[in-house]
């Protein structure tokens, strides 16, 4: 948002550049006068900009749906989320809510316009292939959509936020593939001596997020007290990749290192520094534990997707992710009888009620169990001794 300040006879003005018109392109202004000083016209576009800026007030008589949504990505959501949710965010409003909705006055937007384009998203929605996108991406584009009118009505731009009335597609749950535990050791037998070990080592003991796996360096491991401190992610962002802080707060986490990791991880890093010396100090800038073999490059998803799988269908073991590693990680310890609230600070979840919530066939096992034994305490005392 930009403004300058101009004299007109003897009074003083300035005007403020608005978004530009979306059917003819044109430039939009808004023009301010009777200021007998400059220096009064100044701090005046100064505040006009601030609260522009900030949406406190917002002339949004004109305002499309298409020229709201990218102020409010700019002047909203660039500040107050992380890149890569406002990277999902800008990629969302550009392909999926603009082309439908992008002409209609914001004042204008009804809940019937909403209903409409979740309907179409769901029949012709997708990009590059025939028919719809899931009803768990039309609840991601809502979430984006209610959050940006819910700031409108807050600066007073719309008189109510219309996303509250819309009825939402319903979501099968969808079931989690948990691996048991042979097909883990299957997994890891196969994977010994692959590019992949380490990456899928790390996962099957530490129930580490895929982009923490990736991100892990080597300044953040500490042999001597076997630790691993997790303190950043890998993530990507319009094409290239970035080391950015975890999740959540809660997703900075120091996890014990498994006895059986470290001699994997020290040849690993031996042979990496091996590699240094053959490709120079442009190998592996950042201390990665994982990075490609080749250049010292982080990897990207798709290679390793690809060499993932040929290594599931190798061990003869479920076609699952990476991440999915941390469903079956978890659940093995919950059966085991490892207290959930550990379960949750390994895994750097906000609170144990996530934990219980998303393992809670595991949760309702462990709950029999404990009946169980409670009924035997109560009614055969004696074999509970």
């Amino acid at each position: 948002m930009k403004g300058h300040v101009r004299k007109r006879g003897d009074k003083w003005c300035f005007v403020v550049e608005l978004p530009r018109d979306e059917s003819t392109g044109k430039r939009k202004q808004k023009w301010f006068s009777g200021f007998t000083k400059k220096k009064d016209a100044e701090q005046a576009l100064t505040q006009k900009l601030h609260e522009l800026q900030t949406g406190l007030t917002i002339d949004a008589s004109d305002m499309t749906v298409s020229q709201y949504m990218e102020y409010w990505l700019e002047n909203y959501a660039k500040a107050s989320t992380r890149p890569t949710t406002h990277n999902v965010y800008e990629k969302r409003i550009k392909r999926y809510i603009i082309p439908r909705i992008g002409r209609i006055k914001l004042k204008d937007l009804k809940v019937i316009h909403l209903q409409k384009m979740y309907t179409d998203l769901l029949k012709n929605g997708a990009m590059y292939r025939e028919g719809g996108i899931s009803p768990i991406t039309i609840r991601h584009i809502h979430g984006l959509i209610h959050k940006a009118l819910q700031n409108a009505e807050r600066w007073q731009m719309i008189t109510r936020n219309v996303a509250r009335l819309v009825e939402l597609p319903r979501v099968e749950k969808k079931e989690t593939i948990v691996l048991t535990r042979e097909q883990v050791q299957a997994l890891v037998e196969s994977v010994k001596g692959k590019e992949l070990c380490i990456p899928v080592l790390l996962a099957v003991t530490t129930g580490m997020r895929y982009a923490e796996v990736f991100g892990l360096a080597w300044k953040d491991i500490d042999f001597e007290k076997k630790t691993i401190h997790v303190k950043q992610q890998l993530v990507r962002t319009k094409g290239a990749y970035h080391l950015t802080p975890p999740k959540t707060k809660s997703s900075e986490r120091i996890i014990s290192l498994s006895e059986s990791l470290i001699g994997p991880l020290k040849q690993h890093k031996a042979e990496q520094a091996q590699s240094k010396l053959l490709f120079g100090p442009s190998f592996n800038v950042d201390g990665l534990v994982c990075c490609r073999p080749e250049d010292g490059l982080p990897y990207s998803a798709t290679p390793v997707r690809r060499k993932f799988r040929r290594v599931l269908e190798e061990a003869g073991v479920p076609d699952i992710r990476i991440h999915d590693l941390r469903h079956t990680v978890a659940t093995l310890l919950l059966e085991t009888g490892v207290h959930p609230k550990i379960v949750s600070e390994l895994l750097g979840h906000a609170n144990i009620g996530i934990t219980l919530d998303r393992y809670s066939h595991v949760s309702m096992t462990m709950q029999q169990e404990a009946i169980a034994s409670l009924e035997n305490a109560i009614f055969f005392p004696k074999n509970a001794l």
